[in-house]
């Protein structure tokens, strides 16, 4: 259209379920490029074309799955954003691919021009000159924190332990409460680090290939249990591997399958661990009795769940009860199993509470929970007689509280949105 509004033209007309992400100039003004996103399903989903300023026919520049944003240069370059193959794919970096400006058609092949880690690059744009890109560098991150439970039914505030502004995930202590198993994705895949309270920096525990997350310890705690994810042409493997490493590190050694999304659980001092997956086929909830040493399986419990709910759950330090949060409509209750009989309670936190993750108290007399709402987070911790105390409100996103087993710490991720402006010289 013209610079007042008027004379409005028609340039591109989108498929059913595109979407025109982004908009750019030709160096010479006389066509204009388009960011196209296909619906789910297209082969590829991302394709950069032109069309003329005045409409007709356009052409194809770059088809590519995972392009985030472009720009066109002055001296005859598409620069754009594209994401990492798996396992790598929540990083983009910066390729290049020469353009004929007249015919609008590509000159070669991409070239890439950076290899970062851990960026998410969008809304690329370059200065007339094309000597120096701006871009956004956006994306949220998980840090792990560490807030001292005093004893009095309070907490203390939060530090960080990890300070590599990447995601990092705590799923498990050491018995004596000093040592943090997490993942994170700091090498770009998921990989499985150790961390006490009084290190700065964390130490390699399991690391790729593949991804592997969600360490745990086993009954004895002379194992690390955790999942490994890998890949075969492309694709996240499906089902699972449940492996298991000695605590002090070697070889990991295979225990059982399981379908993608399954979680296992394991208490101190108990012959077996828990693992729940989910039932496709009749929408259950599947509980088994897994012996990570015996490589054995049993099926203990099904429960019923709603199809909009994500449930969390944890296992009782003696290894009979599951709690389990956002299990169906009560979202602002804990449901309570004893895993041998099949029996179980509600405890509701009334009000309007959306729990979202769980664990137990060491003295398995109650639950630490984390809710989000419109008006935030928080921790709150609940007793088995159903009395609630809020520990810790804040703006951000909380993750599962995890409790040391001295029981004098609480760890736990808290979500920050960062997004900064970047310019990039010499480009």
């Amino acid at each position: 259209m013209d610079g007042n509004g008027e004379n409005a033209t028609k340039l591109l007309l989108g498929a059913h379920g595109d979407r025109f992400l982004q908009l750019q100039w030709s160096p010479a003004g006389d066509r204009i490029a388009t960011l196209k996103s296909r619906p789910e399903g297209s082969n590829p989903p991302e394709v950069i074309e032109t069309v003329p300023r005045t409409g007709g026919a356009g052409s194809t520049i770059l088809s590519a799955a995972g392009v985030r944003s472009f720009c066109w240069s002055s001296d005859g370059r598409i620069i754009y954003s594209i994401e990492e193959p798996p396992p790598n794919d929540r990083d983009t970096n910066l390729w290049e691919l020469r353009v004929d400006s007249p015919a609008a058609k590509a000159i070669g092949s991409p070239r890439r021009i950076t290899n970062w880690t851990g960026l998410s690059l969008s809304d690329l744009s370059l200065s007339a000159d094309s000597r120096h890109l701006v871009l956004v560098n956006a994306g949220n991150r998980r840090d792990l924190s560490v807030a001292a439970l005093d004893g009095r039914g309070g907490l203390g505030p939060p530090r960080l332990l990890t300070l590599e502004g990447r995601n990092n995930i705590p799923s498990t202590w050491t018995p004596d409460g000093q040592t943090l198993f997490f993942y994170s994705d700091r090498n770009g895949s998921w990989n499985i680090f150790r961390q006490s309270l009084h290190e700065r920096s964390a130490r390699d525990f399991v690391v790729g290939p593949g991804e592997q997350t969600e360490p745990r310890l086993s009954p004895d705690a002379a194992w690390v249990l955790y999942w490994d994810h890998v890949e075969k042409g492309g694709q996240t493997s499906a089902p699972m591997r449940l492996l298991r490493v000695p605590i002090s590190g070697g070889v990991p050694e295979p225990v059982i399958e399981a379908s993608r999304g399954a979680m296992v659980r394991c208490a101190l001092g108990r012959l077996t661990c828990v693992l729940s997956e989910f039932d496709k086929a009749t929408g259950k909830l599947v509980f088994s009795a897994v012996d990570p040493l015996q490589v054995r399986k049993s099926e203990l419990v099904r429960l019923e769940t709603h199809p909009a709910g994500s449930p969390a759950w944890d296992l009782s330090p003696d290894g009979s009860t599951v709690a389990i949060v956002d299990l169906d409509e009560d979202q602002d209750s804990i449901r309570v199993v004893q895993l041998r009989k099949g029996s179980s309670r509600l405890i509701s936190l009334g009000g309007s509470e959306h729990l979202s993750g769980i664990s137990w108290s060491v003295d398995g007399k109650g639950w630490f929970v984390t809710s989000s709402s419109v008006h935030g987070a928080t921790i709150f911790r609940v007793s088995s007689n159903g009395e609630v105390s809020k520990l810790w409100t804040t703006s951000s996103i909380l993750g599962v509280p995890l409790a040391s087993p001295d029981g004098k710490n609480l760890a736990f991720t808290i979500s920050t949105f960062n997004s900064n402006a970047w310019v990039v010289e010499n480009f």
